[in-house]
């Protein structure tokens, strides 16, 4: 909302497209999938993919999995999937979820944008991430925040203003997410401190950070994720959700695909890149995102790298225990995971709506645990 000057009076303008969002928000946001409109298909090789791989049999102890399951259904789960050496040994709906039922990825879809970025570099459409924004973005050429780089928004250290309050339509997070103009939001965020000095998690560096690769790549960040990861992951149709009809995708938040979809990504991570024998991105990328930021241990380019023993308020409000083992993750607001595990061969996704006490090592280090067990 804002005031507009015309024929010398005031008036004022209303977005009426994020006040109706704020009016019928879902109170299930991860799976009401259908409320979110207008959406963009991402292509994948089919409306639905093959079905993963299963094992017949499995080392993980029967009472480690039985541990995992319970604790995933008492956290509002709607499904949980564990891949064993590339084999599926469990996959667990609740709340009526199938398979085949899209959700909200939330932030994961962060860490999907970090992969296309090095495949934007590895194409050579962006030259490195020391590249400054106003490399990409004409309209901040000439400008203080023109001077930030790619590793300031990948890292979340921009220095660009973090309203992240979501009790308000006027926070700059509430209108970036149901509001009808997010390019225009982003361009317009200001600096408030130098760049590199902080970590802050924030939504606006996400965002412009998939600006950067639209108009580096010169497609839209939806054919991008199709063509360069969507499609060559063997994963079925995903949707991205459009801020106004044919207008922008936003993504910092909001990717729609199923549960073995996203089982598909973290065994391509697993993988360092590959799917079968093709490398789909380059391994020495994914070895620079998983390389700690130089303020926040906890965090690499878009991913993060140890569980959080201390809360982050604008990013989970739960705290937890040290992993067991080597673990890296993909995380999205009400705890949507994707848990790689590599020295264990694991992959691990929960999926659900928001849970009344989550802890980031109890699905994880029962399993491992279980495993290393004699």
């Amino acid at each position: 909302m804002g005031l507009v000057a015309v024929g010398g009076l005031l008036r004022v303008s209303v977005d009426w497209r994020l006040l109706k969002r704020s009016l019928t928000y879902p109170d299930t946001p991860i799976t009401s999938a259908n409320w979110y409109q207008p959406q963009q298909l991402v292509p994948g090789v089919g409306p639905q993919s093959p079905p993963l791989a299963k094992a017949k049999t499995t080392e993980i102890p029967a009472e480690a999995l039985q541990t995992a399951l319970d604790f995933a259904e008492e956290q509002n789960s709607v499904a949980l999937l564990v891949m064993h050496r590339d084999r599926l040994v469990v996959e667990q709906y609740w709340q009526g979820h199938k398979a085949s039922d899209p959700v909200n990825s939330m932030s994961m879809v962060k860490t999907l944008l970090a992969l296309l970025i090095g495949v934007a570099i590895d194409e050579g459409h962006i030259g490195s991430i020391q590249d400054p924004v106003g490399t990409y973005i004409s309209e901040w050429a000439d400008d203080p925040r023109g001077d930030i780089t790619l590793a300031d928004l990948l890292y979340m250290q921009s220095g660009l203003r973090n309203d992240n309050r979501i009790d308000t339509l006027r926070s700059d997070l509430v209108q970036l997410y149901g509001g009808s103009n997010a390019q225009k939001l982003v361009l317009d965020i200001p600096l408030e401190r130098a760049p590199g000095t902080a970590f802050d998690y924030s939504n606006f560096n996400s965002q412009l950070l998939s600006l950067v690769l639209e108009r580096a790549a010169g497609e839209s960040f939806g054919d991008y994720l199709s063509s360069r990861l969507w499609q060559p992951l063997g994963a079925g149709d995903g949707f991205l959700w459009l801020d106004r009809p044919r207008g922008s995708a936003k993504p910092f938040c909001c990717f729609f695909a199923t549960a073995p979809d996203w089982v598909r990504l973290g065994q391509m991570l697993l993988h360092r890149g590959k799917v079968g024998d093709r490398q789909i991105i380059p391994a020495s990328w994914l070895e620079q995102m998983l390389e700690a930021s130089p303020l926040e241990p906890t965090f690499g380019l878009h991913i993060w790298l140890k569980a959080r023993t201390a809360a982050y308020p604008q990013v989970n409000r739960a705290s937890s225990a040290p992993f067991a083992a080597d673990t890296f993750y993909l995380d999205g607001r009400h705890h949507q995971r994707v848990y790689v595990i590599p020295s264990e061969e694991l992959v691990i996704v929960r999926l659900g709506e928001d849970p009344p006490a989550w802890n980031d090592a109890v699905i994880v280090n029962a399993i491992v645990e279980g495993l290393r067990r004699p």
